[in-house]
């Protein structure tokens, strides 16, 4: 009997009637590291004895009463007839007023149900709870508000499958970790989710059409569906998070990403117009280094963005001064996918002096940018990202693979290598830089500039001392003093976060450019210090 009676209890899940989500309770081994709060649950993360890491929500509904939850599923319902005879707006201001007035017609119950509660935060929570479960995400729309989550997956069968997540940031480290929710979603769940989808984009998704790539409305996310019979199991769920929160130098060192003196050299070669490729594999961190990389450009640098997924921070760019014109690419364009960025390439270079960021270098695309490069076209800095492990690697793909000459890959200046490594302890995985390096005299050859004597001595350093006509000692006083100020924004960061945005990036170049000529790397620190004004910084 008390085999039987444990084997209930570990099965053990609830739900509301109104969701199509199981939540189950934490397992017995569950140790949490990390608690926070969203605006709609409570989250615990931590490691289990299995190895596995795991991710346990409290949704505020899951832990309302029974008769608090059958007022909501009245109000729920009530909402859904409304739409169906009369129709009218699908928004969430919409849903959530004609919600808050069918709530206050029932305020006296619920201050009966919750007495002691804060009335006016308990009516906007339920009004939150009627849009997602009327015609919202319903059980995503709780994972997507979650600033920490990256990635969330659900493999089919999905009602046999916890909901997977990947997240970075936790407790302020930058380790990406892969985690068990204690989430079920039911077929039904799914489904409604692939509604909203079909009807914000206007695709198809069938058995002929399998596969449903898309945004996700009201979330800065990309979602990739794929149905029967491509999966053979039933419909299997993958949504890519974009980032919130901008990514700068200063950010990536806060994390441990990069040191200061990577970020130094590296925001030196974007303000001299170098020529960068980020590579290394999935969820390594190159969109995050390459969006940080564009706020090193100068405010009045136009930059041109080619994507065919939105991921770059262009419109947190555009809202603090940056000249950011995106060109995106996707299946609303004629042609295949390399076809469509190598015309939106060859327009960008037609329109004018412009720093050019390549989302991904894939392929056709390629052979037009290296020309281009090699005969002066593309203007200011060019920046993209490539899948590979190292600059040789890099270069075998680019010179084999998609037909760019050796002697053209010299137009790249520099290969920065991003990766991910476990650390011995918590086994989480790390995302740092691993290698930086820029071309030699000859092609295949690759010299590492994160050693200072080889940096000033190479002949990339060589031919931008020349265009800039400045010295090895000039040189050096402004990486130093670039790696230092960013460092500095980092410290900060640990008491405010806001130091680590892309403004103060603004600030601490303008600094630079107005006393670069007559102060040292620890005076120009030091007058960026004044600004910040933290008494408690060190």
């Amino acid at each position: 009997m008390g085999i039987y009676s444990e084997m209930i209890r570990k099965d053990l899940r609830m739900k509301p009637s109104y969701t199509d989500c199981w939540v189950m309770p934490p397992s017995d081994d569950f140790n949490p590291m990390a608690t926070y709060r969203t605006p709609y649950c409570g989250v615990s993360v931590g490691p289990l004895m299995s190895g596995e890491i795991e991710y346990s929500v409290s949704p505020l509904e899951y832990g309302y009463p029974d008769e608090l939850n059958a007022l909501v599923r009245e109000i729920i319902e009530k909402v859904r007839d409304t739409y169906r005879r009369e129709g009218g707006r699908l928004d969430r201001d919409s849903v959530m007023g004609m919600a808050r007035s069918m709530v206050v017609d029932r305020l006296d119950e619920i201050k009966g149900l919750y007495p002691d509660s804060n009335i006016e935060h308990l009516v906007d929570d339920i009004c939150a709870i009627v849009y997602r479960y009327s015609v919202g995400s319903g059980i995503f729309e709780i994972l997507l508000t979650d600033p920490h989550i990256e990635d969330i997956y659900v493999d089919a069968p999905c009602d046999s499958n916890a909901i997977y997540v990947t997240l970075n940031g936790v407790k302020g480290v930058n380790s990406h970790i892969r985690c068990r929710t204690n989430l079920m979603a039911e077929s039904h769940e799914i489904s409604n989710l692939i509604h909203i989808l079909k009807r914000h984009s206007g695709l198809r998704f069938s058995q002929s059409n399998p596969v449903l790539e898309t945004d996700v409305p009201e979330f800065d996310a990309r979602a990739t569906i794929i149905g029967y019979p491509m999966s053979p199991l039933g419909d299997a769920v993958a949504i890519r998070k974009h980032s919130v929160r901008p990514w700068t130098l200063s950010r990536l060192i806060y994390g441990g990403a990069i040191d200061p003196k990577a970020a130094g050299i590296l925001s030196f070669l974007v303000d001299n117009r170098s020529t960068l490729l980020i590579c290394g594999p999935r969820g390594a961190g190159k969109t995050s280094l390459l969006s940080a990389l564009m706020m090193e450009n100068r405010k009045e640098t136009r930059q041109l963005v080619i994507e065919d997924t939105p991921e770059l921070n262009c419109e947190q760019m555009r809202k603090v001064g940056y000249k950011v014109q995106s060109i995106l690419v996707d299946d609303r364009i004629g042609g295949d996918q390399q076809s469509r960025t190598d015309e939106a390439l060859r327009v960008s270079l037609r329109m004018g002096e412009s720093s050019i960021v390549l989302g991904e270098v894939r392929g056709e695309e390629a052979r037009t940018l290296y020309q281009s490069m090699r005969a002066g076209r593309a203007g200011s800095s060019v920046m993209g990202t490539i899948h590979g492990d190292s600059a040789e690697s890099v270069y075998m793909r680019v010179v084999n693979d998609m037909g760019v000459t050796p002697d053209a890959f010299m137009a790249t200046d520099v290969v920065v290598t991003v990766g991910t490594v476990r650390d011995r302890f918590s086994g989480r995985l790390i995302r740092r830089m691993n290698e930086m390096v820029c071309t030699g005299k000859t092609p295949g050859e690759f010299i590492d500039i994160s050693d200072t004597a080889k940096l000033t001595e190479s002949p990339l350093m060589l031919r931008l001392m020349r265009t800039s006509q400045m010295g090895k000692r000039e040189t050096g006083k402004e990486i130093a003093a670039r790696g230092m100020m960013r460092s500095l924004l980092a410290e900060a960061g640990k008491i405010d976060e806001s130091y680590l945005g892309p403004e103060w990036i603004l600030i601490a170049n303008e600094i630079l450019s107005e006393n670069i000529d007559s102060n040292t790397a620890e005076g120009v620190t030091a007058i960026l210090r004044k600004r910040i004004g933290i008494k408690e910084l060190n």
